[in-house]
């Protein structure tokens, strides 16, 4: 019996996130290329486009066992396993670290964290019985530096760089292979428009200066037709979408998938500055308290 090809992808319709546009792209991409595609998000009625489509639809939070369950059963029950966990879920908290209420805190590591742990659990065991399988975990550039504002959400991201190396050793033994995508900057995400959009958690006033300049700052990667300034180096979700496909069905798929110049750039540069210098870096670069 062959190996399922199914594809199983988290948090196409998350709100708030990059998640929702990557994930949908993804969604539509794989399926066009004849994969077998269950787009899964906390509300049914997001996904009547993909439905419509003729893709297979489930409602999933990945902060509830019970339907993160019912989907890899449902999954399991057409093609004898999961062949492909697309670890997509994630939403962006913005709050500083000293204000933001710890109820948020857990909250943001119970989707972007807690949620892709318990679903590749989940999806293990049918990965080993057929000894092949990938998943395929949506980092991001942040995950690779913090700045002010996101502390919280970059720390889910650079947890979720370390149990992807562990998890990617553990597994290869089954033949089942880990690859994490770190996008630039996605044009059209995780963009306010004013401060109120931030969702913010707190009565303190001592960030409302940098909170103003957080939202001007975030303006540039708002235009998706025609961005300007720093929006031209960001990426697109059907660039996304393109690498998430290379990295399913490459026979030797890379560790890391970058995409776009910052990323890409990244690791050299902050390797040739050091830290004072890269602080310094972030410093100029991105709006500060």
């Amino acid at each position: 019996m062959s190996p399922s090809r199914a594809v199983l992808i988290t948090g196409v319709n998350s709100s708030g996130g990059a998640s929702s546009g990557t994930g949908r792209a993804t969604a539509l991409r794989l399926h066009r290329a004849g994969m077998p595609v269950y787009a899964t998000g906390r509300r049914l009625e997001g996904l009547q486009d993909l439905a419509d489509e003729g893709i297979t639809t489930l409602q999933v939070d990945v902060t509830d066992e019970e339907s993160m369950v019912a989907a890899v059963k449902r999954v399991t029950e057409d093609h004898g396993s999961v062949g492909v966990l697309v670890n997509n879920a994630a939403y962006s908290l913005n709050g500083t670290i000293g204000e933001t209420p710890l109820d948020q805190v857990r909250r943001q590591f119970e989707t972007n964290f807690f949620g892709l742990s318990r679903m590749t659990q989940l999806v293990l065991p049918g990965m080993r019985e057929q000894r092949s399988g990938r998943i395929v975990m949506m980092s991001s550039i942040f995950g690779l530096f913090a700045t002010p504002g996101r502390g919280y959400y970059q720390a889910t991201k650079h947890a979720l760089e370390a149990i992807s190396d562990s998890l990617r050793l553990e597994v290869a033994p089954w033949g089942i292979k880990v690859a994490i995508i770190e996008p630039s900057p996605i044009l059209g995400s995780f963009v306010p428009t004013t401060v109120g959009d931030l969702g913010l958690d707190t009565d303190s006033d001592l960030y409302a200066d940098f909170w103003e300049r957080f939202v001007t700052w975030h303006g540039a990667y708002r235009e998706v037709d025609h961005p300007k300034g720093r929006g031209r180096t960001s990426v697109r979700s059907g660039k996304v979408a393109e690498v998430v496909e290379r990295a399913i069905t490459a026979p030797n798929p890379r560790i890391r998938y970058r995409i776009g110049i910052p990323v890409r750039l990244l690791r050299p540069q902050r390797a040739i500055f050091g830290d004072r210098a890269w602080e310094a870096f972030v410093t100029r670069f991105f709006p500060q308290p």
